[in-house]
């Protein structure tokens, strides 16, 4: 797929950037997109797999890359199946040590003049980090993100 992508790009012209998601976590998970606390998109990763997500500018000198993430969202919850969710957001108070909202969590750049290619790879520990952080709950009161643990402890669930 990057051949065919590439060998469309004049140079010059435009940028194509490509973002792969690679799972080796371990676990088959669930990419969930939010935008302003509304539910957008969802992919499924099986472990050992990878998604790939193209973005192409047709105008510009093929030297503009869109840097990642490749989204235009606030939030993305990774879900591990059956395990643990975890939230990620640009929130510096996160308990995610590499979130898939800041460009730094992200690997690669400029392959050449008009096609950046940038990598992001779920690993065993982000998959340990989402069950230590598993029962975090991401807030967001008038658009700003807090997290906290939801302590449920005394209130009767049920009807």
């Amino acid at each position: 797929m990057v051949f065919s992508l590439s060998a469309c790009i004049n140079e010059g012209i435009g940028t194509v950037t490509l973002t792969h998601f690679i799972n080796n976590s371990g676990h088959d998970i669930e990419f969930q997109v939010f935008f302003q606390g509304e539910f957008q998109k969802s992919t499924i990763i099986t472990n050992n797999d990878q998604w790939e997500r193209d973005i192409a500018i047709d105008r510009g000198d093929g030297n503009t890359p869109f840097l990642p993430p490749p989204f235009d969202v606030d939030s993305i919850q990774i879900i591990y199946y059956e395990k643990a969710s975890i939230w990620h957001t640009t929130d510096v108070n996160s308990p995610v040590s590499k979130s898939l909202m800041l460009e730094t969590s992200y690997e690669g750049g400029k392959v050449r003049d008009g096609l950046y290619e940038f990598a992001y790879t779920f690993t065993p520990e982000d998959f340990e980090e989402a069950l230590e952080f598993g029962d975090w709950v991401l807030w967001n009161l008038a658009g700003l993100f807090s997290y906290g643990r939801l302590n449920l402890q005394g209130f009767n669930l049920k009807k």
